[in-house]
């Protein structure tokens, strides 16, 4: 085992400003047009560009080869088609933004006219330097639809367009020859860049929507040292309007006094969620509602917070936190995969000498991940909360860090009691 003293200030604990890492923190959709969003709309416009490269490398491949063809095939009715279902597509998205889902699947499926018409007129040529171009351009053009509608169907359309040229071109191998291994690599390019663009666009989407996941549970940190979370508020939104009804049912006589046995133990349940409700709400600190509200955090993060002492940190030691948990959430174990695991224990402070200063330790257990792996960000966020020691363990490592408050602020607040009579006893 193994300790690293990361801060030597005394208390109280000055709180050292850090600075985020620069990250996009757009929302966008899992799926769909990822030009709804900032950011999304930069990366769609690339993806357009680098489909147009491709699209006119395949265009000036099949001028060169044209003069190849024998008498009776061209490469260009291909080429037609393919303009005449990218011009529909085009056409459709300038009149209504979003494209119906018939008009989708029909331009997929068009798609097959040009890569038939092209296989049809490069059958059995390849001897002559003779090979599909329209086909395989017919798969850069679904590199932006991967960016508009999902990439599920493009990345499958161009699969398909891939296998029938690969399986053209291995027909041929016997009278083509090493011309064989030019007409593979022409149909990897229907595939090999939608390949690409779906690796970008589901990197962009999980990145964009941890972001908003940060950027949703940040607002839980001005809140009061108690508050209620978004999902308490409605909870109780709903317990408040089954009261209400129930109330101004005895109240206009349409339920009679005394209640019925059904009525009664209604009432009696909803006064029980109630008290439950405000029982917990007591220690219902931000850092609750953080961890709850979190698609991320919930998941890997557990809390026991018995006293809610974690209310009583400011607002930069609570962004700190906040920013330090998800970093620490959003890596995974290189060895298996699995997401990693924090287990976060606030108790009342163990050093008796300080006095001078409202205090409480936090400890942060990280299972699944090496201490190595640790994005230097969490350890300047973590610098914010207060001084903390480091120490590494078998299945991970520990983070005990030693929290100081201002008493003054928080003088009123349940927390700020508790810890004043166990520093007192």
């Amino acid at each position: 085992m193994s300790s690293t003293r990361r801060s030597t200030h005394a208390l109280p604990h000055r709180e050292l400003p850090f600075r985020r890492p620069t990250r996009s923190a757009r929302a966008v959709r899992s799926a769909g047009d990822v030009r709804d969003s900032h950011g999304g709309r930069r990366l769609a416009t690339g993806v357009t560009i680098a489909s147009g490269i491709v699209i006119l490398a395949h265009l000036a491949h099949a001028t060169s080869i044209a003069i190849y063809f024998p008498p009776g095939r061209s490469p260009w009715p291909a080429w037609f088609a393919l303009a005449a279902v990218v011009a529909v597509g085009v056409v459709s998205r300038l009149i209504t933004r979003t494209m119906p889902d018939w008009l989708y699947v029909a331009l997929l499926v068009g798609l097959a006219a040009p890569v038939w018409l092209d296989a049809t007129a490069t059958a059995g040529q390849l001897h002559l330097g003779v090979m599909p171009t329209a086909a395989a351009a017919a798969g850069a053009v679904l590199m932006p639809v991967a960016a508009v509608r999902g990439t599920r169907f493009p990345l499958a359309v161009a699969s398909l367009i891939a296998i029938v040229l690969g399986a053209e071109a291995v027909l041929q191998t016997d009278a083509a020859d090493r011309a064989t291994v030019v007409a593979l690599a022409v149909a990897a390019s229907a595939v090999f860049p939608v390949l690409l663009v779906t690796f970008a666009l589901t990197g962009f989407r999980r990145l964009i929507g941890r972001e908003l996941d940060l950027s949703l549970v940040q607002s839980t940190i001005g809140t009061a040292p108690s508050a209620v979370g978004m999902r308490a508020s409605e909870e109780l939104a709903q317990l408040d309007f089954d009261a209400e009804n129930l109330l101004e049912d005895v109240g206009s006589g349409r339920i009679a006094i005394p209640l019925p046995p059904e009525t009664a133990e209604r009432a009696g349940d909803l006064a029980a969620r109630l008290r439950v409700r405000l029982i917990e709400g007591r220690t219902d600190t931000w850092l609750r509602h953080a961890v709850t509200e979190s698609a991320y955090l919930s998941e890997r993060v557990s809390l026991e917070d018995p006293s809610g002492s974690a209310g009583l940190l400011s607002q930069t030691q609570r962004d700190g936190l906040l920013l330090a948990l998800w970093l620490l959430v959003a890596r995974h174990s290189k060895r298996s995969g699995a997401p990693v695991s924090v287990q976060v224990i606030v108790r009342d402070s163990s050093d008796a000498e300080r006095t001078d200063a409202l205090a409480f330790d936090l400890t942060i257990q990280v299972s699944g991940l090496a201490r190595r792996r640790v994005d230097s960000g969490t350890w300047d966020a973590l610098d914010s909360v207060g001084d903390h020691t480091v120490m590494t363990v078998a299945d991970g490592f520990r983070i005990d860090v030693t929290c100081a408050v201002d008493p003054s602020a928080h003088a009123g607040s349940p927390a700020a009691r508790a810890a004043a009579r166990s520093r007192g006893s």
